[in-house]
Parts: structure tokens; C-alpha cells; sequence
């Protein structure tokens, strides 16, 4: 009786069960899991940051939609009534004690979302923002790094670009090294050029002042020999006349 029921119910779902396209988002999504083929080139649009609505806390929200048009509100749950009765009668399931303790265990696992899933979220959201923050600071920290290291290669290409300055100063300091090394070469040639002239003159003016020298002695020897004694009393007599004379005319001159 109640495969019968079972049976009646698929049989009036399945017209609408035919149409593919009008499955919802939640559905679609999970056989992308297992497509195989060649990947689109299109934008994959992102993921939604918070789930869709359930009921009972497993059952899509988009199943209920689906089948409300056909059956009304009551099908869904009469099609899954009616599932779990042929699977039953059938003994296609059979009870066993691991079927109550998967009861048990899947409605402590409800109770245990139901009362703690929010503070537990809570936790993990804040888990992941403070991840996401340490994220976002690796990543500026890096991003700056980078930006860094770009100022620096854009100053190092300006400096490279201007090498020839740098170039033309180096040429200008070596000729101007070498000039000065010209000059202070040429200017010791001039001093010991002039030393040696300087001393050459030395020696002449030595030489010519040692033959004057000796010369006026020579001179005057020999014209001291040639003077007798009675010349000598002749003329300082004279000199004693002449300085009387010199005497008495500065006398006679009167005094202004």
C-alpha cells in the first residue's frame, strides 16, 4: 500500500522533475563538482560569503520553490514522506541499531549547531579577519617593499641616464690633473734652471769681486812703495795746510 502511494506521488512530480533548466543555484553547484570538461573562458562569478536558506537544516530552500508550483506546499514534504516509506517497505533501508545511533548522532550534531553555530562562527569570523588582516598587512608591507624597490630602480635608471655628466666631470678632472702635473713640472725646471743660473752668476760676481780685490791691493802695494818718505812728510803737510784753510773759511761765513 504504501509502495503504491510512493509510486502515485513520483509518477504526478515527474512531468515537472523533467525540466533541467529550472533546477536551483544550490543543485547546479554541486554537479560543477563533477564537470570534467574543458573550462569556459568566462568570469567564474564569486563565491557567496554566507549560505542559502535551509529548511530543517539540511534541505534547500531552492527545493521547496522548485516544487511548490506543481505540488503546493505540502509536496515536498509528502515526496520525501513517501520516499522514506518505500524505502522502507521495500526494505531497501533496513533499520539497524547504527540507523538510531546515526539518529542520535545527526540530531546532537543539530542541537549542537542550533545552540553553539553562532558563537562558533562568531570565533571563526574573527579567526579569519584577524588572518585576513595579517594577510592585508603581508601584502602591504610587500606591496611597499616592491614600490620600494621601484623608486630605486627609477632612480638608478635616471642616474644611469646621466652617466655622461659623470663622464665629462671624470675627463675634466684628469685633463685638470694632468695640466697641474704639467705646470708643476714645468715650474721645477724653471727652479733648477734658475739655481744653476743663479749660481753661475754667484760664482762670477765672486770671482770678479776676488779680482777687484785683488787689484786694488796689487794697486795700492805697489803705490805705497812707490811713495818715499820725503813725499810722504810733503804731503801731509799739505793736508794740514789745506784743513787750515777749511777752518778759517768756515769762520769767516756768518752764521744764518
Amino acid at each position: 500500500m504504501l509502495s503504491r502511494v510512493v509510486l502515485s506521488a513520483a509518477a504526478t512530480a515527474a512531468p515537472s522533475l523533467k525540466n533541467a533548466a529550472l533546477l536551483g543555484p544550490g543543485v547546479l553547484q554541486a554537479t560543477r563538482i563533477f564537470h570534467t570538461g574543458q573550462p569556459s573562458l568566462a568570469p567564474v562569478p564569486p563565491l557567496p560569503e554566507y549560505g542559502g536558506k535551509v529548511r530543517h537544516g539540511l534541505i534547500p530552500e531552492e527545493f521547496f520553490q522548485f516544487l511548490y508550483p506543481k505540488t503546493g506546499v505540502t509536496g515536498p514534504y509528502v515526496l520525501g514522506t513517501g520516499l522514506i516509506l518505500y524505502f522502507l517497505s521495500k526494505e531497501i533501508y533496513v533499520v539497524t541499531p547504527e540507523t538510531i545511533s546515526a539518529i542520535s548522532t545527526i540530531g546532537l550534531l543539530v542541537y549542537v549547531v542550533k545552540k553553539y553555530g553562532a558563537s562558533i562562527g562568531e570565533f571563526a569570523d574573527k579567526l579569519n579577519e584577524q588572518k585576513i588582516a595579517q594577510l592585508e598587512e603581508a601584502k602591504q608591507a610587500s606591496m611597499k617593499h616592491i614600490q620600494d624597490a621601484i623608486d630605486q630602480e627609477k632612480a638608478q635608471q635616471a642616474l644611469v641616464q646621466k652617466r655622461h655628466y659623470l663622464f665629462d666631470v671624470q675627463r675634466n678632472n684628469i685633463a685638470m690633473a694632468l695640466e697641474v702635473t704639467y705646470r708643476e713640472r714645468l715650474h721645477r725646471v724653471y727652479r733648477e734652471v734658475k739655481n744653476r743660473l743663479d749660481y753661475h752668476i754667484s760664482v762670477q760676481n765672486m770671482m770678479r769681486r776676488k779680482e777687484q780685490e785683488h787689484m786694488i791691493n796689487w794697486v795700492e802695494k805697489h803705490v805705497v812703495q812707490s811713495i818715499s818718505a820725503q813725499q810722504e812728510k810733503e804731503t801731509i803737510a799739505k793736508c794740514i795746510a789745506d784743513l787750515k784753510l777749511l777752518a778759517k773759511k768756515a769762520q769767516a761765513q756768518p752764521v744764518l
